[in-house]
């Protein structure tokens, strides 16, 4: 411990030490890289605005009067540009290429009706009377149509035909209803009457109304899906509530269709072309109320930054960060005030679309410098909320924040950089070497002491056994030979009473003479089986006559106790060759433990039969069993099983084990099934062919 552990704890330390020192001066590395990252970042996305900027600001100079169909398309050419404005005199912003969906209330200037002429209005008033006051239809529709043939104006045309179409409708006359509308959709559809609603506008909706009366879902859903696209491509210039009231009738009628009808295939395609239509119509709805609060809220704000900016010459461009409610703007204007004809002067600029800016501009650029392996980032608003980060999560505080070029856009740029774990910095640090000096160090002590620990316990374990085994043998010595003097003296002295007791006192020398015999065998050949000095003399052997003569000697010897062996012996067995001698040793050691273990069934049943390229010998009694846990453990050397039953009955410890040895020695096997309580079969398998 004392002239290695110690020292192999030194260099442990001194390696944590040094790779803290490593740690920290590659933490300091990273700060300086994460800098010059950021510097690059922000500088490139200034160089791309500034791109952008350059663009447009030469198609504004270089083209008075502002053409507006080349502004669109430097819109369509440059994402980044959301929407071009001109702020007009200062006061007023001027949105001239939106794609507007509604327009703020009061936007469009009412018109007042056309004055039906004086010999036209009375005809008019007596048809209305009708329609209203008598509920005539016919007449009604009779003076509505001399009335229309007679007028030459496109809006009292338009009115005419809207009033026929009504009392169509209302006399159940669908079929001209329809045609009337269709009518008024195709030729009057710009046309505008009271209130300034476009006649071909209700005209449709009032047509799908009409296909519903006569349950023609199919045509009804078709007309309000076309009527919701052509309200999204902005067909008809609507105020924000005219724009709503039909977009909301449109959705709840189309609504009801679907639920109440099954989903047919024409019907469950249009369902699906209206769910992408709702889709869009919600991004351009959200658009349009972007740029219409920017328009209408922002312009003094957009004054004051103007005023506060005029000193700024070092560009051609000034760059500006509006918030109006949950809106932020950022601007880019131009800095010089453009005379146009055609419109009050003011000053261009554009939007940046703050979308291209986070979900494609951004990741392009951080893409382009920053390992996303290594290196976790945030963009945050002014707010602080997180606008945009990497898949990777951040962890930690933050090792750098920069912002951009003239803090525009306002935001910052939050760099994280994963820390190395101890150990792991252990592994990759050059300095790593002591730590594996001391791993090496460590390991080789604690294999030693293991070793040392192991054999000790092996030998003390095998100490312990054979001193169980002399215990053993000189009590397995001591009773046949105890016996056998007694019962020789009994009857040298003739103190035996009768014949019968005599031969009775002969068969019991007999079978202690024999059992010590068998003891003294298993100890030779024991020995020489460990020591490699047994050999094995090989023959052809009737393997019938070798189990007849052991039983018939062991049923001698063991009838005066009441056993019955058993033979079995399957006919025509073939001659096997093998050590007779040996495999006699191993199948009487069986037997013998068969008798010893047998408890009260006294019946030992010994046979033999050719199975597949084996012999097999089966011996099985009817004894005491054995546990499941100890079945793999009974070969071993002076092995006894810890059930107190089983000790109680006299053995070495070797008899399993020899017969193992011998079987292994003829490349055979031993296999047992036993179950405690209900005895125990050994199987002794031999190759048929042992000669090899």
């Amino acid at each position: 411990m004392f002239g290695i552990g110690l020292p192999s704890l030194i260099l442990a330390y001194l390696a944590f030490r040094g790779i803290q020192n490593d740690q920290a001066l590659l933490e300091q590395e990273r700060r300086q890289e994460h800098y010059r990252i950021s510097e690059s970042i922000t500088r490139s996305i200034d160089e791309k605005i500034r791109a952008v900027e350059l663009a447009f600001f030469s198609t504004i100079a270089d083209n008075t009067p502002i053409q507006l169909h080349l502004l669109d398309s430097l819109r369509q050419l440059y994402p980044l540009i959301e929407e071009v404005f001109c702020f007009q005199n200062q006061e007023y912003i001027h949105l001239p290429t939106a794609q507007l969906l509604f327009l703020p209330q009061g936007s469009i200037q009412h018109t007042p009706d056309s004055t039906f002429p004086r010999s036209m209005a009375k005809k008019i008033q007596t048809a209305q009377q009708y329609e209203f006051q008598h509920m005539n239809y016919n007449n009604a529709l009779s003076g509505y149509q001399r009335a229309y043939e007679n007028a030459s104006d496109r809006h009292i045309k338009g009115a005419l035909l809207s009033a026929m179409a009504r009392v169509q409708k209302k006399s159940q006359r669908v079929q001209d209803a329809l045609n009337s509308y269709e009518t008024i959709a195709q030729d009057f559809s710009q046309v505008r009457i009271a209130g300034e609603i476009p006649l071909g506008l209700a005209a449709r909706l009032e047509i799908s109304a009409l296909y519903l009366s006569v349950n023609d879902s199919l045509n009804a859903v078709r007309i309000l899906t076309e009527l919701f696209s052509d309200l999204i491509r902005r067909e008809w210039k609507l105020e924000k509530s005219q724009y709503d009231f039909f977009v909301q009738s449109i959705r709840e009628t189309t609504q009801r269709v679907f639920s109440k009808l099954p989903l047919t295939s024409p019907l469950q395609s249009y369902q699906n072309n209206f769910t992408v239509l709702q889709e869009k119509e919600k991004q351009h709805r959200e658009k349009t109320e972007k740029l219409l609060v920017f328009q209408n809220r922002t312009a003094r704000d957009l004054q004051a930054k103007i005023f506060q900016n005029m000193d700024d010459t070092d560009s051609s461009a000034m760059r500006l960060t509006l918030e109006s409610g949950e809106h932020t703007y950022l601007v880019s204007l131009f800095n010089q005030l453009i005379t146009d004809e055609k419109q009050p002067d003011g000053i261009w600029g554009f939007l940046i679309n703050t979308e291209y800016l986070n979900y494609i501009l951004f990741p392009a650029v951080l893409q382009d410098h920053i390992s996303p392996d290594e290196t976790a980032w945030i963009i945050r608003g002014k707010n602080g909320t997180a606008i945009l980060k990497s898949n990777q999560t951040p962890e930690g505080p933050a090792i750098l924040k920069a912002n951009f070029v003239r803090n525009f856009p306002p935001w910052t740029i939050e760099f994280y950089q994963q820390k190395l774990p101890v150990f792991e910095a252990f592994l990759t640090s050059w300095r790593s070497v002591y730590f594996y000096m001391f791993l090496l160090i460590a390991g080789i002590l604690t294999f030693g002491l293991i070793f040392t620990i192991r054999s000790v316990a092996h030998e003390l374990e095998l100490a312990k056994l054979k001193s169980d085994f002399v215990s053993t043998i000189s009590h397995e010595f001591k009773s046949p030979l105890t016996s056998i003097r007694q019962l020789s003296e009994m009857l040298k002295t003739d103190r035996v009473p009768s014949k019968e007791r005599r031969f009775k006192y002969y068969d019991i020398l007999v079978e202690q003479s024999e059992r010590l015999s068998l003891l003294i065998d298993n100890i030779l050949d024991f020995s020489k089986m460990e020591e490699g000095r047994k050999e094995f003399v090989f023959g052809k052997t009737n393997i019938h006559e070798v189990l007849q003569e052991i039983v018939s000697t062991t049923q001698d010897r063991v009838r005066h106790e009441g056993f019955m062996i058993q033979v079995k012996i399957g006919d025509s067995l073939p001659f096997i060759k093998l050590d007779r001698t040996a495999v006699s040793q191993a199948i009487n050691n069986l037997i013998d433990n068969a008798i010893k273990y047998s408890a009260e069934v006294k019946q030992v049943v010994v046979s033999a039969y050719a199975e597949n390229q084996y012999l097999v010998i089966s011996i099985q009694d009817f004894g005491i069993g054995i546990r499941k846990e100890e079945i793999n453990k009974i070969f071993e050397r002076f092995y006894r099983g810890g059930d107190e039953l089983t000790r109680t009955v006299k053995g070495s410890g070797l008899g399993l084990t020899l017969v193992k040895q011998i079987v292994e020695a003829h490349h055979g096997k031993v296999d047992v099934k036993s179950e405690p309580g209900k005895g125990s079969v050994f199987k002794l398998f031999l190759p048929l062919d042992a000669s090899e």
